[in-house]
């Protein structure tokens, strides 16, 4: 049915309807969606902040914060699988009405978060050298003495981060993202202005921005733990023993250690795909990072949907509810597909306009506006490659996730990115077109998992 051959008077309802239809479904999921949305803005307008303060210290302790700021990336990865595995082993309790086990899924959860915390921070730290050098090759002294400072900074931030983001993965699982959003955007307020802070003046050096980092994660951790306290104290008169369980443990570590390794392999296929864009200028390189910061912001409601089809699929699949669980991805997908495809059409007329918000040099804007451009084009393909995988998570199917991502992101994002922009001669914009090829075929793939019925059989609780 057309809108012109509504009634007058009905018109107003079906256009409702219709937008309902297709951005609002399944009912309730932009209650959970939009704190997450609202997060992800914070999170990437506070990297940008930072990096703009750091630009006064010059550009060695610019590129120091800007590539290490990569690590950090890597080991939010990291910490996010363990987020992943508490959400997922969480909504299944709620689902199934297990309330009174919560206690000790966040103990568990908590645990595994202090774990590896520290066991990847003695790692790093031990290994530093081996990571600059990886990460900046050939760079000057000077950048890696302040990348080593800095990484410093990260990496003993890094076991507050782990138990922030866990933390916030057991409130995820709960539907408590609102609390799980003001955690995030506090400790990402409170880092902008230590930042400004410790970073202002002459005296101010990449110390400042890495105390600020370190000093917002641990405000982090009191914040999160003082939400999660009524679910620490639950029930805690009446249980008996230790409230740390194995079984649980076993639970978060089945579904988030194939989500922390495909986060992984990620991110260091991002870290790879820059290094040939090094290769190919400063004109390119520039142009790649202002596209990038810009499709992140068109993919963030994506970005939010996925955390919300995590969490409806886990109670669904909890409770035994396989054909709604179904139901409710299939829905989540759509929603995300409008959402995107409507957002990309809005930020397609003005690719120019927005790249040339990042300076006036003529070449690397009309690069970048030709990556923005073709990065809306193909947004349609992006839901089902990374908002649908989320929605799998819940379900616990996260070693298939596994396989396909690191098979397209080595196969495709590195490998035809190379061939394209490389061999053949293309550019960024060559390596651009080998990540919309990896964006594709792993839509094609995640849809014909999800059409089967082998991804709802995964039991995670006994």
């Amino acid at each position: 049915m057309s809108l012109s051959s509504v009634p007058i008077r009905d018109r107003w309802r079906w256009i409702r309807f219709q937008w309902r239809r297709r951005f609002a479904r399944p009912r309730g999921v932009w209650a959970l969606a939009g704190p997450v949305l609202l997060q992800e803005f914070a999170l990437v307008l506070t990297g940008t902040v930072v990096m703009a303060m750091a630009s006064h210290l010059g550009p060695a302790s610019v590129a120091a914060i800007g590539m290490m700021d990569a690590l950090n990336f890597l080991l939010i990865a990291i910490y996010g699988g363990l987020a992943i595995g508490a959400t997922v082993t969480v909504a299944h309790c709620v689902g199934a009405g297990r309330r009174g086990d919560l206690r000790s899924v966040a103990f568990s959860a908590l645990a595994l978060a202090l774990c590896a915390g520290v066991l990847v921070a003695l790692l790093l730290w031990n290994t530093r050298g081996l990571w600059i050098a990886m990460v900046l090759p050939g760079a000057e002294e000077a950048v890696k003495v302040q990348a080593d400072r800095y990484f410093r900074w990260v990496i003993v931030a890094g076991m507050a981060t782990s138990i922030v983001l866990t933390s916030c993965g057991v409130l995820r699982g709960m539907a408590r993202t609102d609390t799980a959003m003001r955690v995030q955007v506090v400790m990402a307020v409170s880092q902008i202005v230590m930042a400004a802070i410790f970073m202002r003046g002459d005296n101010g050096s990449v110390n400042g921005a890495g105390a600020a980092l370190l000093l917002a994660r641990c405000g982090g951790v009191a914040l999160v733990l003082l939400a999660l306290w009524p679910t620490l104290r639950q029930g805690a008169e009446h249980a008996g023993g230790w409230p740390v369980r194995r079984d649980f443990m076993r639970s978060i570590l089945k579904v988030g250690w194939p989500a922390a390794l495909e986060s992984s392999f990620f991110h260091l296929g991002k870290i790879v795909t820059q290094t040939i864009v090094v290769g190919l200028g400063t004109t390119a390189l520039a142009a790649n990072f202002i596209a990038f910061y810009v499709s992140n912001f068109v993919n963030t409601p994506g970005t939010a949907l996925g955390v919300a089809a995590t969490t409806l699929v886990g109670m669904r699949l909890g409770a035994g509810r396989v054909k709604a669980a179904q139901l409710v991805l299939k829905r989540v997908i759509r929603s995300a597909n409008w959402s995107l495809s409507a957002l990309a059409a809005i930020v397609l007329p003005f690719s120019w306009w927005l790249a040339g918000l990042f300076g006036n040099n003529a070449e690397v804007t009309a690069q970048a506006a030709w990556l923005i451009a073709l990065s809306c084009v193909f947004m349609p393909a992006w839901a089902g490659s990374w908002v649908l995988p989320a929605g799998l998570r819940g379900a616990g199917d996260t070693r298939y996730g596994l396989l396909v991502g690191s098979s397209t992101m080595w196969g495709l994002r590195i490998g035809a990115g190379y061939l394209l922009g490389i061999v053949c001669g293309l550019g960024v914009i060559g390596v651009w077109l080998g990540m919309f090829a990896d964006w594709i075929v792993r839509n094609i793939l995640f849809r014909k998992r999800m059409r089967g019925t082998a991804w709802t059989r995964h039991r995670l609780l006994g």
